[in-house]
């Protein structure tokens, strides 16, 4: 299965509640969940780890990924001396075995199935993704995948059509004004309904987004009311974006791509996002009517082209350049 849509809409979430009502007492044998960009990102050096260094420290100090890779890593190297070849595994090599290891061993009591949750999986390359649909096809028997990401741009044909697709779609305001009330009356957190409007409206249909507001303003007070929400609901990624435009308007480039690179490469927003927050400012400007015309086509035209490139920084890069234009024939 592929569950696809922004973040915050309950695809991880989604994926382990189906998981356990498929695989029931069986889930914690059964059920494995591996995060990408985790797998690939982790230190070759940390996976090189035997067991029994793991086992000498401390439970703080180890997770079940650096156990898990512990041991993926010598059924990697196992696997290339059998093929002749003495070098170690590289990052590719070890993620591809990380998905193959647990898809091809046995069930363990009596349920016929595994369950793979691949999280964040459009990080896979087209080589990946190719070795991924080999490792769907030889042990679909024993094994089951659901592959999470946030688009099906950049999927390969062949394992989407081998899967079953849902769309996971931003919430409702009034979803999320349901959700966050319920969570407020189990911390026993005095919300009422404009403030819990406010905190929806800020959240734009992500409930990761709302349920870290609602945190952020009953850390500051048991009562919340719109105000208070108000005062808290700037968010890091509301004033880079401001910060963004500021600079490309006043023609420093260089430097608002440096902050959206950040916002992008190092805090983890999804491209869309900073799209979308980038705008919200932009129609705040004053720019005159001609003007804002062709600046919110050419963030509709950018946003195609996130959801069909693979390389978003560029088309946000392109962006800035655009605005500086329409903003120095303004001068």
């Amino acid at each position: 299965m592929i569950f696809y849509g922004p973040s915050g809409t309950g695809k991880t979430a989604a994926a382990d509640v189906f998981s356990r009502a498929i695989l029931g007492e069986s889930f914690s044998a059964n059920f494995k969940a591996l995060n990408i960009r985790d797998i690939w990102h982790m230190p070759l050096t940390k996976a090189k780890r035997s067991v029994q260094d793991l086992a000498k420290l401390g439970r703080d100090e180890r997770s079940e990924l650096d156990e898990y890779m512990s041991i993926v890593y010598r059924e990697a190297k196992a696997a290339l001396k059998v093929k002749g070849r003495t070098r170690p595994p590289n990052r590719s090599q070890l993620l591809q075995e990380a998905i193959r290891f647990f898809a091809s061993t046995i069930t363990v009591a009596d349920e016929k199935i595994k369950i793979l949750v691949l999280d964040e999986a459009d990080a896979l390359s087209h080589s990946m993704q190719q070795a991924l649909r080999r490792t769907m096809e030889l042990y679909s028997d024993a094994c089951r995948l659901i592959l999470i990401t946030p688009t099906l741009s950049g999927w390969s044909p062949a394992i989407i059509s081998r899967s079953s697709v849902l769309k996971f779609p931003l919430l409702s305001e009034e979803e999320v004004i349901a959700h966050v009330r319920k969570i407020a009356k189990k911390e026993n957190v005095s919300l009422d309904l404009d403030a819990a409007s406010a905190i929806a409206r800020g959240s734009e249909g992500n409930l990761r987004r709302a349920i870290n507001l609602l945190q952020i303003t009953a850390a500051a007070n048991n009562t919340i009311t719109e105000d208070i929400v108000y005062a808290h609901s700037e968010t890091p990624l509301n004033r880079s974006s401001r910060e963004i435009v500021s600079l490309t308007i006043d023609g420093s480039y260089q430097d608002a791509r440096k902050i959206m690179r950040g916002l992008v490469a190092v805090d983890g927003y999804d491209p869309q996002e900073v799209l979308l927050a980038i705008e919200r400012d932009l129609v705040k400007r004053p720019f005159d009517p001609v003007t804002l015309s062709k600046v919110l086509r050419r963030v509709a035209e950018i946003d195609h082209r996130l959801t069909q490139g693979k390389n978003s920084f560029v088309h946000l890069a392109a962006l800035l350049a655009s605005i500086q234009n329409y903003a120095s024939d303004l001068t």
